[in-house]
């Protein structure tokens, strides 16, 4: 086993990165494996967004998971998930079986993210864990910068199929180095978990948590709608070249990096948490509005930085706000698994939705639209939030 927290805590997060590097290993190589499988963009969306169709069904049970097995046998049994389902699409020459092997890919990032806090706060304690659970969220950022920059040369080089093969032999490695050097709660702990957890249907009946699951839900929406059509709509919108277009994605991954790492810092050191969140979802929604009238690079730059900035601010205000709107701690951990329900849902519908929307009016401009309204349900959302706890301090 690995002593030192934070050599663990990186083993975890290449894990993450890892796990995202499979989500979006097919946003830079769209056209060509459309064009191997005999496919529109439009289905090939699905291929990215039946990645989180495991996340829907998994979201709510999977805290139940955690409590059953650990959170070292969950995080070993997704990374053999990864390395099955890259495995299964390394040798899939139809739609459908790749499809299928997506959605086993899907098992991971279902519940990544919640065994990953588990091992944080077992790692570090409630009072040190403000800045490892910051960085925990930059690691699907970074997997976008990375898949953005190198997958390309990468298939260029070795062909199509190399990049799952690649994710295949990591997830394998790792799988080892977790089972090796990884340790976790002891039974005690877990079993104090499972006394704690929440009634689920005690949870939904809070209406500030169904405010914040709607916002989530559009946040998500538009941010990996956005994540996997970038390059799309600035080769056709704006006339970029596919490189640059993949490069400026990539820059997207890179700014999420820093503002992910510190906004649970700036929402601390503000003790402001309503103007907080409704300042992050007003940013969001205009950055996506911007999206639509770039008119050189700097604006190209400018939109990317704030609309990574808008979303990271708003997805970890949610995440920060919804415990102290739960009336009982214990209903905490159900409340969350409600809000990412929704997160999922949106990571799902997005992409496909905005790609056959623009496909019927032949242009991305309504797409953007689209994308705009969108983000005014979720200001929406975060003003009836806003409003239900007019009376509590939020911060």
């Amino acid at each position: 086993m690995v002593r030192n927290r934070w050599l663990k805590f990186l083993l975890l997060y290449a894990g993450g990165v890892l796990v995202s590097l499979s989500q979006l290993k097919l946003v830079p190589i769209q056209n060509e494996l459309g064009s191997e499988l005999g496919v529109s963009l439009s289905t090939v969306s699905w291929l990215m967004s039946i990645f989180t169709v495991s996340g829907i069904f998994l979201a709510v049970p999977g805290g139940t998971l955690v409590t059953r097995f650990g959170p070292k046998k969950l995080l070993i049994g997704l990374m053999g998930c990864l390395a099955i389902g890259n495995i299964w699409g390394a040798i899939s020459t139809m739609f459908c079986s790749l499809l299928v092997s997506r959605a086993l890919e899907g098992i991971s990032f279902s519940m990544i993210i919640m065994v990953g806090i588990v091992f944080i706060h077992f790692w570090f304690h409630e009072s040190n864990s403000g800045i490892p659970t910051g960085l925990w969220g930059t690691f699907s950022a970074l997997g976008s910068m990375l898949a953005m920059n190198l997958f390309k040369p990468l298939v260029q080089a070795y062909g199509l199929r190399s990049l799952w093969f690649l994710i295949a032999g990591l997830s394998v490695l790792l799988l080892c180095l977790f089972f090796f050097l990884l340790d976790e709660p002891k039974n005690q702990s877990i079993v104090e978990q499972k006394r704690m957890s929440g009634s689920f249907k005690k949870a939904i009946e809070n209406k500030s948590i169904w405010l914040l699951a709607l916002a989530q839900g559009c946040m998500a929406f538009i941010l990996f709608a956005f994540i996997n059509l970038y390059p799309q709509i600035y080769r056709q919108q704006y006339g970029l070249s596919e490189s640059l277009a993949n490069s400026y994605t990539g820059y997207f991954g890179l700014f999420g990096i820093p503002f992910g790492a510190l906004a649970g810092y700036l929402i601390d050191r503000t003790k402001k948490g309503q103007v907080m969140i409704f300042c992050s979802f007003l940013l969001m929604l205009a950055a996506t509005f911007w999206m639509g009238y770039l008119s050189s690079n700097v604006t190209f730059i400018m939109q990317l930085f704030a609309l990574s900035a808008g979303a990271s601010l708003s997805s970890s205000c949610v995440m920060i706000l919804a415990p102290k709107v739960v009336k009982q701690d214990r209903l905490i951990g159900a409340s969350v698994s409600f809000i990412n329900l929704f997160y999922y849902v949106g990571i799902f519908v997005g992409t496909p939705i905005v790609t056959k929307f623009s496909e019927g009016e032949q242009s991305w401009q309504n797409s953007i639209y689209l994308l705009s309204g969108i983000g005014v349900i979720a200001l929406l959302a975060v003003v009836g939030f806003i409003k239900l706890n007019n009376e509590n301090v939020l911060s």
